[in-house]
């Protein structure tokens, strides 16, 4: 058996469910099969584990091959899976490859291609198999098998991509670590995620990984029995004429070399009345899912909702108006029964500033609300979608506004948009130089490269070209800092240029997950060692 199959078959083996204990049986089972080889037997200093403030204890494995030279790659990958409950009937199998696929053969599928992959020796079922642990079996052999000595090899194997992220961003600070304590320059970045395209086909390249951001707008009207609705202003009318004008808006798509962003949609949107009754409610709440590339910063989008809402406002207090203006013409009410708004728009982190002058102990409020929802959310009694509507509903309560607002803020998690040509003064045309001759020669395809990714990945946490703009974008997260936060600016200490180059696969996070094994055993080990080649030869 090749021992990149020995590697991927063993932790296949392992469940390892998204954001549960049983990731962190995966990360001994990925450590002890690092100690176990001869080269860290013998330098155990150079691998270990990493935990920071992880609510499930969960580490980040990291190995380092030590070069001659401070030029270091990072090989970087998670070990985290999607459940095995899908499976159904074959959820016993789903965890040995090939027994699965026996099993399947006996089943009853319709899709021609997973049928037709069933026959062929080169696909390989199984959960995790393909996103992502046979990336970090490829990884793993290239640590073990490295020749280059100019070269260091940096393993990194994260818990948590399919949830939050929450390893990419706790690895952090031990990329800094380790760069002071091994002198490391990093200069590269490979993340072996799986992609689909054609059989022997050309590899996809993306030298970049899609933005997203959920903001959650909350709009605060005036209750009223809907028997006297002119009296106040429904949340919910702002509310919704707010996803009218967010929904698919084609302003807000990003594109650049034919690759584009989806434009936006809410993913929740309700009012906040705890039981029904007859009055119109005060607060109604939206979460939104916003797509974008670095070509567009955050700040910009902001500023484009923030004029939504204030039309949103605007045109519900018009039509209130409209349709008082027509009462009184008629007769039927008197001008000074009119209720005249005085309506806001305000980010969070505005509301927070109102508060803060007009309310002399906030600090206090707010660090007893902090610790409320961090206990809330820590015993699984709130989810941070839960815990970002308290937060906001809380802190209008506490400002004692009267009047209709609109609040904007930001709910976990967060993708920053990077892409390694926005990385200043770093040089990467040395990375696929002559590669793509020799995959002609020897394979007959190329390489195709991509602007960005458009998937959600840890790729997002490895540059970070402007925190200050990020953190202002960040200081209207809607949880507390304790329960989640982005370090942007040891994030621009690093500014690794990146790049996303996987095995081809098929129907990740469903049952018929599946890798093309000759990528994963050949074509993708052979890219990289090139790759490592070159950064050997280059100047840089």
């Amino acid at each position: 058996m090749h021992p990149i199959r020995e590697y991927l078959y063993r932790m296949v083996a392992v469940q390892s469910d998204s954001g549960t204990e049983m990731e962190r049986n995966m990360a001994n089972v990925i450590y002890d099969m690092i100690r176990s080889h001869p080269y860290f037997a013998s330098h155990p200093e150079y691998c270990g584990t990493f935990v920071q403030n992880d609510i499930l204890n969960r580490p980040v494995v990291w190995a380092l091959k030590k070069g001659t030279t401070d030029k270091t790659i990072i090989l970087m990958g998670h070990y985290d899976t999607v459940e095995i409950d899908s499976y159904g009937m074959y959820k016993p199998y789903a965890l040995n490859p090939d027994v699965l696929k026996e099993k399947f053969k006996e089943g009853n599928f319709g899709d021609e291609s997973l049928k037709a992959h069933l026959e062929d020796e080169n696909w390989a079922f199984g959960r995790g198999i393909a996103d992502m642990k046979a990336g970090i079996a490829i990884n793993m052999h290239i640590l073990f098998t490295n020749e280059v000595e100019e070269v260091n090899i940096l393993f990194i194997a994260l818990p948590d991509e399919e949830n939050m992220s929450s390893g990419a961003i706790m690895s952090i600070p031990l990329y800094l670590e380790l760069k002071d304590k091994f002198n490391l320059d990093y200069k590269l970045c490979i993340v072996p995620e799986p992609e689909e395209h054609t059989v022997n086909g050309d590899v996809d390249i993306f030298a970049g990984s899609a933005g997203k951001f959920m903001p959650i707008i909350m709009a605060k009207g005036v209750p009223t029995h809907a028997a006297r609705i002119m009296n106040g202003l429904n949340s919910g009318f702002i509310i919704g004429e707010t996803i009218r004008n967010i929904e698919i808006c084609k302003d807000m798509i990003t594109f650049k070399d034919n690759i584009f962003s989806q434009p936006p949609s809410v993913l929740l949107f309700k009012d906040l009345k705890p039981i029904y009754d007859v009055t119109v409610p005060e607060y109604s709440v939206a979460l939104f899912n916003f797509m974008f590339l670095k070509t567009r910063p955050p700040m910009d989008y902001m500023d484009s909702i923030i004029n939504i809402c204030k039309n949103a406002l605007d045109f519900a207090v018009d039509k209130y108006n409209d349709t008082f203006d027509y009462l009184v013409r008629e007769g039927l009410v008197k001008e000074e029964n009119r209720v005249k708004f005085n309506p806001k728009v305000m980010l969070l982190s505005e509301l927070e500033h109102y508060i803060k002058e007009r309310k002399p102990v906030y600090k206090e409020f707010r660090e007893e609300l902090d610790r409320y929802i961090m206990d809330k959310v820590q015993s699984k009694e709130m989810t941070l979608q839960e815990a970002s509507i308290h937060m906001i509903k809380s802190l209008l309560e506490y400002s004692e506004i009267i009047d209709p607002v609109v609040v904007i803020g930001i709910s976990p998690p967060y993708y920053p948009a990077v892409s390694n040509d926005a990385i200043p003064d770093k040089n990467v045309d040395y990375v696929f130089e002559n590669i793509e001759d020799r995959l002609r020669e020897k394979y007959g395809i190329g390489l195709k490269h991509y602007y960005s990714n458009m998937s959600m990945t840890d790729i997002s946490y490895f540059s970070c070209t402007n925190p200050e703009e990020e953190r202002e974008f960040l200081n209207n997260l809607t949880v507390p800092s304790g329960l989640y936060d982005i370090p942007v600016e040891d994030i621009a200490k690093l500014n690794i240029p990146t790049f996303k180059i996987g095995p081809n696969s098929r129907d990740i996070h469903r049952v018929g997950e599946r890798v093309y094994m000759p990528d994963v055993e050949e074509l993708i080990p052979g890219l990289f060692r090139d790759i490592i080649k070159n950064l050997a030869k280059s100047e840089i």
